[in-house]
């Protein structure tokens, strides 16, 4: 906590610049990706109305559409358009979201899933320094973005986050999802050779650590690609092709030699849009491919390992897809599959989460973001 005060006491020396009201600094993953929400605001935000910057690592080499501006994660001048921007948004809790911001500055943090599924904030480790930590994160906050009900409620305890700060929009990372796009899906194909006439199989387990974590990475995963492809195309009855895409925190190169590495794309939300069958664990990604009701397998041969170092925050059987701990499990699920019966559960899990996904997140985002630079803010704290 020392270094997180120190911080916020010498950036302080910043509030001797003004802010400028048409200046917005987005990022994700902490600067490792163009992508996520972030990306999605960008994408559609009017740079002529406002300056839009994007913050990277110097070693990403991720393109940035015209008109937006690239500047370094973390460099000094990075420091200087985040305590001189209107407008700030971020998708994680990294140091961007402890800033010592100004009251009328705008903060928006997109968050990176949806649904309800491992637990987060002080509800997965509730300790004194965490607490400290979020309630510093929950002041800040002018808005933070929710998927559904139920995340809204969980979220405000786990974030600390007043829940009137909490903007039921969707998310706006999952707009793409609800819209026909042929370039996305020759954008896909194209960056891996992957034929029109081909389905794809897209396998994206979470992040590991503490006594769960791989030694060697996605290994302790075994999942029998050659075997799912076998029955895959046979249940459906058609060729297919097997994506891996590991986590962002996890870049692995060791994979079956049946699969295709897709771990460096980095906007899993294309890899989502194209994707025919989705394959991962614990991961919020299903939340936001169930929005497209297709086919979804949840393969978790460390179920009982994971759940002793991550809290789940509903129960597994309640999740959209059905669950294995084993490739015969997995196997069984794929021959069982019923697409009726799937959106069935689908529409019932929705329902139940009284999801707020529409697709036109990040349209409503944006003239929240406008009306808010005219004083129209929605929540206006107590002084």
């Amino acid at each position: 906590m020392k270094k997180i005060y120190f911080m916020r006491f010498l950036v302080r020396f910043l509030y001797l610049f003004p802010i400028k009201k048409n200046r917005i600094v987005l990022t994700a993953y902490n600067g490792r990706q163009y992508s996520c929400s972030p990306k999605y605001i960008t994408e559609q935000i009017d740079k002529k109305e406002f300056e839009v910057i994007y913050a990277l690592d110097k070693k990403n080499v991720d393109k940035l559409p015209k008109n937006v501006k690239r500047v370094n994660y973390k460099s000094l001048k990075h420091f200087y358009y985040l305590m001189t921007a209107k407008c700030v948004v971020f998708n994680s809790t990294g140091f961007i979201s402890l800033l010592p911001y100004r009251k009328n500055q705008i903060i928006i943090n997109t968050w990176h899933g949806g649904g309800a599924f491992k637990t987060t904030g002080i509800s997965h480790f509730n300790s004194k320094k965490e607490q400290i930590k979020r309630k510093i994160i929950g002041d800040n906050i002018t808005y933070f973005i929710s998927s559904s009900k139920i995340f809204s409620e969980q979220q405000s305890y786990s974030m600390c986050i007043d829940s009137k700060k909490i903007l039921n929009i969707g998310t706006p990372r999952n707009d793409i999802l609800f819209k026909k796009n042929d370039f996305i899906d020759k954008k896909v194909r194209d960056s891996f050779n992957i034929p029109e006439n081909y389905g794809i199989i897209l396998y994206a387990p979470t992040y590991r650590d503490g006594p769960v974590k791989a030694l060697d990475e996605y290994e302790f995963l075994p999942i029998d690609v050659s075997k799912i492809l076998k029955v895959v195309e046979t249940k459906f009855k058609r060729k297919f092709v097997f994506l891996f895409k590991a986590h962002h925190d996890m870049i692995s190169e060791n994979i079956d030699e049946n699969s295709i590495n897709a771990s460096l794309y980095n906007d899993i939300q294309e890899l989502l849009y194209v994707a025919d069958i989705l394959i991962t664990d614990y991961s919020s990604c299903m939340w936001d491919f169930a929005l497209t009701k297709k086919p979804g397998f949840l393969y978790t041969p460390d179920l009982e390992e994971y759940q002793k170092v991550h809290k789940f925050a509903s129960p597994i059987i309640s999740w959209p897809y059905p669950y294995a701990v084993s490739n015969e499990e997995i196997v069984k699920n794929i021959l069982d599959y019923d697409n009726k019966l799937s959106k069935l559960k689908i529409d019932k899990y929705f329902k139940e989460m009284d999801s707020y996904e529409k697709g036109t997140a990040t349209e409503k985002l944006i003239s929240i973001i406008k009306d808010d630079i005219k004083d129209k803010r929605i929540y206006k704290e107590e002084k």
